[in-house]
């Protein structure tokens, strides 16, 4: 006889998986929660973050245009295949893998046109979810205006 008073209903395992399911989902879910609001997301530098977003936009054009007054012409490119990278040797064509270096070549020429010698280059690579994974490799100045350097990424993915 089946009755609110029967408790033999909670013994049964399908109660059981069914309980354990809706509590995993549940913990999954205030996990993932929790990670978002400790730990904001970054788009473009460490000030510039999602729930700022207003505060810095004005920050960001700033610089943009303090940078574009300088008129510097500059290539960045990998003999790696890398996505919209038509400069990438077909000969040296290949996946950059992570944890594997990558080799990054970089051009630099004032507005001119001259290529701009003895640079310090630095170039940092920043993964938008967390700062741990941040990396940055300086670049020798290979011939005059040319700089190379490789870069281990530590995950796959778009870096910025």
């Amino acid at each position: 006889m089946i009755s609110q008073k029967n408790k033999q209903g909670w013994r049964n395992p399908w109660v059981f998986g069914l309980a354990a399911i809706v509590l995993s989902g549940v913990l999954i879910n205030g996990h993932l929660i929790w990670k978002i609001i400790n730990n904001p997301v970054r788009l473009l530098d460490e000030s510039y973050t999602v729930k700022k977003h207003n505060q810095y936009d004005a920050k960001w054009l700033q610089q943009q245009a303090s940078r574009s007054t300088l008129g510097w012409q500059v290539k960045l490119h990998s003999p790696q295949q890398l996505q919209n990278d038509p400069v990438a040797v077909a000969s040296l064509v290949r996946f950059i893998v992570a944890a594997n270096p990558a080799l990054l070549q970089l051009e630099l020429k004032d507005r001119d046109g001259l290529a701009i010698q003895g640079g310090k280059v630095e170039i940092l690579a920043q993964w938008p979810g967390a700062p741990s994974f941040d990396t940055s490799v300086k670049l020798n100045e290979v011939a005059p205006g040319k700089y190379e350097g490789q870069m281990k990424f530590s995950r796959p993915g778009n870096w910025d």
